[in-house]
């Protein structure tokens, strides 16, 4: 419990920046500090026996990185051939890149922390558990996610330190 204290202290201290996505009608906000940047779509390779949201690997200037879609982990349907993505590069807090596909990309906006709620329970229970919060705005409501939550939930035990030097 000292923890989400901790971090909602850190937060009211510190602005952070939210780079905005969409996904099918929903708009998330990944921490600008957890973006590498944007990308659109790379030549892929497959990996098989990979769990059913990761799309395979692609070699983003010489450093491979694992794609995930994210409509997969929060259960809408499949992206349909003709539909747009774009790359958000993410880096989890012990330094490995991923590359989470998104169907558009927003704008970078400042984390209103008087519009910032608790998660509401009667989101879908993937984004319950990736899920920092919501913030309000006049249009629209965007779910802040955890990256390492999201990764985590996505690619067991990604996000642990590895110590066999890969």
């Amino acid at each position: 419990m000292s923890n989400v204290i901790q971090t909602e202290t850190r937060e009211v201290h510190e602005p952070t920046e939210l780079l905005t996505c969409l996904v099918g009608d929903q708009w998330i906000g990944l921490k600008v500090q957890n973006v590498r940047e944007v990308v659109t779509k790379q030549l892929r390779t497959e990996m098989p026996l990979a769990p059913a949201c990761v799309m395979g690997l692609i070699n983003l200037r010489g450093k491979v990185i694992t794609e995930i879609e994210v409509r997969t982990v929060v259960g809408l349907p499949p992206r349909g051939e003709d539909m747009p993505l774009h790359v958000a590069i993410v880096e989890t807090g012990n330094g490995e890149d991923f590359g989470l596909i998104v169907d558009d990309v927003g704008a970078v906006v400042e984390l209103d922390l008087d519009n910032f709620e608790k998660t509401p329970r009667s989101l879908s229970q993937a984004w319950l558990q990736v899920s920092e919060g919501v913030m309000k705005q006049e249009d629209r409501v965007i779910v802040v996610v955890n990256v390492d939550r999201f990764i985590s939930m996505t690619i067991p035990n990604a996000s642990a330190d590895r110590s066999d030097g890969a």
